[in-house]
């Protein structure tokens, strides 16, 4: 439901603007939000309530209501009782709350004689409570037989033609005109946003606003905050928002305004945008959502911003250089690259600020003088650990290198004015770059991190998370954007992990574990239920995501680690409390992998490194024929129930076979088969044919003696046991051998049918006498 249609206002270029641009649906005097509207989140509880849910689901006053009923645990319940339905102001009044007056209650439910007598007492400090006043009070009477002007209204006329109860609401509401009364009650009564009292521009700037926020889809809007901010303009005496700045507005606002603050911000970027040029590329702050990237490739970089750059010069070439690049770097290293101008920007304002302006300034004097300043830095983010410490190597390295690449464009495009051949970065400029560091989770650490009692108290939604992290060595970013169909099958029945990789922008398939298979499959049914199979993401964000466009942004996931590792008291060595980054997991699975034997190829192929550094970094391990080797070959092995698990690479996925293979036949010896358990998790079994009852062990006919050894033995052991009398080990025993029985005769089988199907081709190929003899 929304309100009456607004006439629009005279010409003006920028309200000819904004009419264009905003949506039939705001240009009215009251947007009332429709059902599962962005802006409509958040009602109260009880249902016939029109207020927002501020106060854990319900409207302050409610929930003010629902303390002084004794705080009910059903809130449910009491929330459906249609007798709590009814609060705050209605369009009609009730009769005065002391017995027998004729007239209607207003403030605190009393007529203005009353109220005025109650408040008298309050005032003189007296303590009467109102119910103790309502039962001692005499009626009043009515001073006139005129009705109310209000419309439906039966009571007698008070003051200002209003009968009590309308009189105080018309006060309360600002004294407005007694026609516009009645659509102002109703608006206090539903949850809805007016742009009344504002002059036609500015009404249409906060028409703008509201579809700015539903498009976005990221900032609640409150509806008393809206109509404060709303109040604040009109009674400003101006015709645009754009007037003044933001500072000023702020000035008529209280400390405690943090809405409203918000709203005045929002609003004044949107039209700093607006007014900006057409051409993305000619603004200071260039938004990814409009170059054609990816929500995947823009999600932890949602502008490029230049404005830090104050040189002139240097900010049009940053921009020239930078989009040039686009179509071969990543938006993540376009936006780091950032950085480095701005480091540059900053050096030009201290060192040189009188020929900070002229470009003629780039020579390789500076470029020298610049490469020492850049050593002689300090972190000055106050929050990093290292707040106040030398920058390391590899961070000068960093902000050297994009200078470095800007430099040689200048001179390879030729850009004005021309510079010397010697203004250039040299590789003998930088430090000397350390090796790479140990980053993995210490052992230790993780012992407390997987234990289940640990694992257990992780909310579902953050569970999935940790376990993929840990166990398939996914980068956080690539976790929280997987899609809800991110599971497939190969034809060898095993489950594949299908996710985008941001650094080379693909998508790739990885083993997944069973652990992760269960989670995933909880999780997609969780989302399926809540947003009806609409959501995108496997992990949609949980707040002001009502249809569930959104993931999970990267600071709530890291919240609700460090959340989890102070419940559980994650301690060092030495007691000390201590934390760990989701981007540990993926180093701890690579160096659990090198332990385990697993070569350099495999780790690369499974974290999914592009260079071959980094899978040095965990072994130096080489197997550069055992997958072609393993392709060739045709190979069935059996699980503990009998099934054939058939090795084929006659599939799109048969690289996660492979990988998987790597894993099991390096982690653990078996003496009757492979191990299929995956590497992130270590062996629970002592003995060996403990592998017998766990759902990751494989065997083939390779084994049959060993199996056949096994089945002897055991049955040797129930008959002891029958003959001793302890039925429950001959019971053990022999349901041991029923599993092992099957296990051979489900592998003979299999021989056998191989044979058969061996033999014609044999036949085939084998000439017979008659032929020799033709």
């Amino acid at each position: 439901m929304s309100g009456t249609v607004l006439a629009l206002p005279s010409r003006d270029p920028r309200a000819d603007r904004l009419r264009m641009l905003i949506r039939h649906e705001f240009l009215v005097e009251v947007f009332f939000p429709p059902p599962g509207h962005f802006l409509g989140q958040g009602r109260c509880l009880v249902g016939p309530c029109g207020h927002e849910g501020i106060a854990k689901g319900m409207c302050n006053m409610h929930r003010k209501r629902w303390r002084g009923a004794g705080s009910p645990a059903d809130e449910a319940a009491w929330a459906a009782d249609p007798t709590n339905s009814e609060i705050g102001w209605q369009d009609q009044v009730a009769l005065c709350r002391v017995p027998g007056c004729p007239r209607p209650g207003g403030h605190a439910n009393l007529c203005a004689p009353h109220a005025a007598a109650f408040m008298g007492f309050v005032y003189r400090g007296e303590p009467l409570g109102i119910d103790e006043f309502v039962m001692t009070a005499e009626p009043a009477q009515t001073r006139s037989a005129a009705p109310c002007t209000f419309p439906g209204c039966q009571f007698a006329v008070s003051d200002n033609g209003l009968c009590d109860g309308h009189r105080h609401r018309w006060q309360r509401v600002g004294r407005p005109s007694l026609t516009e009364l009645p659509h102002i009650l109703m608006e206090r009564q539903q949850m809805g946003f007016p742009v009344r009292g504002l002059p036609p521009l500015a009404r249409l700037e906060f028409q703008y606003l509201l579809q700015v926020r539903t498009d976005a889809r990221r900032t609640r809007t409150l509806c008393g905050a809206w109509k404060r901010t709303v109040k604040l303009v009109a009674g400003a005496g101006v015709d645009s928002v754009r007037d003044r700045e933001y500072d000023d507005w702020c000035r008529g606002l209280s400390k405690n305004s943090h809405a409203e603050r918000g709203l005045m911000r929002d609003l004044l970027q949107a039209l700093e945008e607006l007014d900006g040029p057409k051409d993305e590329f000619e603004r200071d702050v260039w938004r990814p959502s409009r170059l054609g990237y990816s929500y995947q490739e823009y999600r932890q970089a949602e502008r490029i911003d230049f404005t830090a750059i104050t040189q002139t010069w240097l900010r049009e070439k940053a921009k020239l250089h930078t989009r040039q690049r686009m179509n071969n770097n990543s938006l993540r290293t376009l936006v780091g690259q950032l950085r480095s101008f701005r480091a540059f920007s900053r050096f030009l304002r201290e060192c040189v600020p009188d020929r900070q302006d002229d470009p003629q300034v780039l020579d390789r004097p500076l470029l020298e003088r610049y490469v020492s300043w850049q050593r002689m830095q300090t972190v000055s983010e106050k929050r990093s650990p290292r707040y106040g410490l030398p920058l390391k190597p590899s961070s000068v390295i960093a902000t050297l290198s994009p200078l470095a690449v800007f430099l040689d464009n200048w001179h390879w495009r030729g850009w004005q004015p021309e510079l010397s051949r010697q203004t250039r970065i040299y590789p003998e400029d930088y430090p000397i770059r350390p090796g790479l560091e140990a980053n993995f989770i210490d052992e230790y650490l993780m012992e407390q991190i997987e234990t289940e009692e640990n694992i257990g108290l992780l909310a579902p939604m953050p569970r999935t998370i940790v376990l993929i992290a840990r166990d398939e060595g996914m980068r956080i970013g690539e976790v929280l954007t997987l899609p809800p169909n991110c599971l497939k099958k190969t034809a060898a029945g095993r489950w594949a992990l299908v996710h985008y990789k941001t650094k080379d922008q693909s998508w790739r398939s990885i083993p997944a574990s069973a652990l992760v298979v269960e989670a995933i499959t909880a999780q997609r049914r969780r989302v399926r239920a809540a947003y009806d199979g609409n959501s995108p993401w496997l992990f949609p964000r949980t707040q002001q995501n009502p249809d569930g466009m959104l993931p999970v942004p990267y600071k709530t996931a890291c919240g609700w680690l460090y959340k989890w590792l102070r419940q559980i008291d994650l301690v060092d060595h030495d007691g000390h409390p201590t934390r760990v980054k989701f981007h540990q997991f993926r180093h701890t699975l690579g160096t659990r992998m090198a332990n385990a034997g697993v070569s350099g190829r495999t780790i690369r192929e499974v974290l999914g490194h592009t260079s071959w550094e980094m899978q040095e970094h965990y072994s130096r391990i080489s197997d550069e024929t055992l997958r072609r080797e393993y392709q060739e070959k045709y190979e069935v092995r059996f699980n503990l129930k009998g099934e054939a698990v058939r090795i084929r690479p006659d599939s799109n996925l048969e690289g996660i076979q492979w990988m998987a293979e790597q894993w099991g036949r390096r982690l653990h010896a078996v003496a009757g088969g492979w191990c299929g358990r995956h590497i992130s998790r270590p062996c629970p079994k002592t003995a060996a044919e403990g592998c017998y009852e766990c759902p990751d062990f494989q065997t083939d006919a390779t084994f049959l003696p060993v199996h056949a050894d096994t089945l002897r033995r055991t049955r040797m052991l129930q008959d002891q046991a029958a003959e001793a009398g302890r039925d429950r080990v001959a019971a053990l025993n022999e349901k041991f051998a029923g599993t092992v029985t099957h296990l051979i005769e489900r592998i003979s089988d299999e021989e056998k049918e191989s044979l058969a199907r061996q033999l014609p081709a044999q036949r085939a190929a084998t000439p017979t006498k008659e032929s020799e003899s033709a």
